[in-house]
Formats: C-alpha cells, structure tokens, sequence
C-alpha cells in the first residue's frame, strides 16, 4: 500500500520513473543491475544508442613482458642431451654428474655437511665463502638445537 502512495506522490510532482528506462531489480533487492535498459535494440552493445546504464571498461591487453633469454638456466638448458648420443648409450648422464670428494657415500643432515666441509675444506676457502659457512652452521646450530625431534 506504502508503495503505491510513494508512487502516486510522484506520478503528482512530476518524478513518475519511465516504465522502460529502469532496468529490473534482482531477487535479493540488491539495487539496480547494470545491464540494457531497453533489452532486443538491434544496435551492438558498445553503441552509446544501446542504452546502457553506465559505460563497459574495456581493458587493454597486457603488454609483453621483457625475458633474459641469456640466464643461466636457459643458457645450459639440454647442454647434457648429447652425451648419451656421443657415448653410444654407454652411460648414464646422472652417472657423470657426481658430487665432491669429501661427500660420497657420506650421510648426514645440512648441519652435519657443512661442518664437514669447514673440516675437508675449510682451510682453501676464499674468506667470504668461509664467513657465510661459519654464518650457516651457527644457524642451523641454534635451529637444530631448538627445535625439532632431534632435542
């Protein structure tokens, strides 16, 4: 009843809303939604003749982004490839790639090979890999010693 009073008061001043320029109302009552106020205008969409209640934002496509084409990654990218090829399937490419002397057929968590490496190594170090090491293994030191199953 309020409804058609509200209406009526507005028919009378003059505000009457135009029956087809609205657009519908959702379910939810969520306020307008954005679409052709006038549906089946055979003019396209992005026509200012289309009706619509606001303009579309047309974005851009991204621009191409700058690649290093040179990184190390892509640079040694199947550098091993040919190694089977020129070995006549003799071996195995994961059999040439093996580790340093001190470390085969040797076990041990992060803590444990770097304090065996300070020990093997250590003395032929240039000085800032020898700090960073020490920096390492005081780290892990804590660490190991504070948290974890190992306590």
């Amino acid at each position: 009843m309020a409804a058609l009073v509200r209406a009526a008061g507005r028919a009378l001043l003059g505000r009457a809303a135009p029956l087809l320029g609205r657009a519908a109302r959702s379910i939810s009552g969520g306020g307008r939604r954005w679409g052709p106020v006038r549906p089946g205008l055979p003019v396209p969409l992005s026509s200012p003749l289309a009706g619509l209640t606001r303009a579309f934002r047309i974005k851009e496509p991204p621009k191409p982004k700058q690649v290093d084409r040179w990184t190390e990654k892509r640079a040694l990218f199947g550098v091993y490839d040919n190694v089977g090829i020129l070995g006549g399937f003799q071996i195995h490419p994961k059999n040439l790639i093996v580790g340093p002397k001190w470390l085969r057929g040797w076990r041990g968590n992060e803590l444990q090979r770097c304090i065996r490496k300070k020990q093997v190594v250590g003395d032929r170090m240039f000085v800032e890999d020898y700090h960073k090491l020490n920096k390492r293994i005081r780290y892990l030191y804590r660490r190991f010693n504070r948290t974890g199953k190992h306590r």
